[in-house]
């Protein structure tokens, strides 16, 4: 099932918008400049947080809390204990777990849209939108009142959603485990579900481990409704972090830098320090990736009205948008490592001032084909 909407804008409206987009296009290239430079400072800043915490973490035992190493950052490794039980009132579920969660899915109406743009002789443009309606389980309601599209709708939500539900009085040994800590358990596994007795007013029934409301679990309508659960169990757990009295929370650093490492199974202080290193590599070239996106797309709206212009004859408008693409590809890229080098300069004037000599040589590329 689809609908199909098509819309034109003239050369004029084209124009004026690609000129307010070159307002846009500076807002990205500062946004994305203050992104790069502050993504380096913190790259540097958290490694040597992280090398800071490695060189000063002690080892401890779970079994007996040693008030000599309160304030300080430890490495204990230990088995967990869920304490009382966990109770989701509202289906009449419980797990002795450290943490236990809801999942609620709704059978629904989805619209999806896909767009193609044709260029006119003139530098007009004309957008064709195409509207499709897929039914399928989503673990958010969609809102189906300004759908395109009438005769996909989809009924009110019940006034419950998923939820998580965490223990109060969870240990590790002699040792208390606070929400700071359980919150960075995931370790997640199907919860069985046997002997629940759902309130009548859910109007659920048990099948294959789940809760459902509908006629058919194996044919679905729309508004059909299923929960299921999921527990993280006790079991062993490491854990870097600031021992506070007999309990831990996270540990700050000289420079700032917080340190809470929880992982379940039996981990070393040195791979826990190692997967830290790899998770601020990982997050970085992230931060990277996205500051020199928005860069390339900041250039490229600084000479949209060029574009714009040149597709007075479609073609020709090809080739030239093929020209500004390069441009602010170029653009992006060098003042990117410029940004990143600056980030760099202090901490390691060797591989700021290598970053530096790359941005020049693309910039010296671009003038030499600019001549061209």
């Amino acid at each position: 099932m689809s609908y199909t909407e098509t819309t034109s804008e003239g050369f004029f409206s084209r124009l004026g918008n690609s000129i307010g987009g070159i307002f846009v296009g500076i807002i990205l290239i500062l946004a994305s400049s203050a992104l790069l430079y502050w993504n380096e400072g913190n790259y540097v800043r958290t490694a040597a947080g992280i090398a800071e915490g490695k060189g000063s973490v002690q080892e401890i035992k779970e079994d007996k809390v040693d008030a000599s190493q309160d304030g300080k950052l430890i490495h204990v490794v230990g088995t967990t204990r869920a304490g009382s039980a966990l109770n989701d009132q509202a289906f009449g579920v419980s797990a002795k777990a450290l943490r236990l969660r809801r999942q609620v899915q709704f059978y629904e109406w989805q619209e999806k849209t896909e767009q193609k743009k044709r260029k006119k002789l003139g530098g007009g443009e004309e957008t064709v939108t195409t509207y499709s309606y897929d039914k399928g389980w989503v673990s958010q309601h969609q809102d189906s009142s300004g759908y395109k599209e009438k005769g996909h709708d989809n009924p009110a939500p019940p006034d419950f959603r998923s939820q998580d539900f965490q223990s109060s009085d969870a240990t590790l040994g002699a040792f208390k485990l606070h929400q700071s800590v359980l919150d960075k358990l995931d370790s997640f596994t199907r919860l069985p579900l046997a002997n629940v007795h759902v309130p009548a007013d859910k109007k659920f029934k048990l099948t294959h481990d789940m809760l459902y409301q509908g006629k058919d679990p194996a044919a679905p309508a729309i508004g059909d409704i299923k929960v299921d659960y999921q527990v993280v169990n006790p079991g062993q757990l490491s854990l870097v972090a600031r021992q506070s009295g007999d309990s831990f929370e996270a540990y700050t650093t000289k420079n700032g830098t917080t340190i809470l490492y929880v992982e379940s199974g039996s981990h070393t202080a040195d791979e826990m320090f190692k997967e830290a290193e790899a998770s601020n590599s990982m997050f970085t070239w992230v931060l990277r990736f996205v500051g020199w996106l928005l860069m390339c797309v900041g250039f490229s709206m600084l000479v949209g009205p060029i574009n714009i212009v040149a597709d007075i004859l479609p073609f020709f408008g090809d080739l030239v948008g093929l020209g500004t693409g390069l441009f602010g590809l170029s653009m992006g890229t060098s003042l990117s490592l410029v940004c990143i080098a600056v980030g760099w300069i202090f901490a390691r004037p060797l591989v700021g001032i290598l970053m530096l000599a790359g941005a020049i040589g693309i910039f010296v590329m671009l003038k030499k084909a600019g001549k061209k």
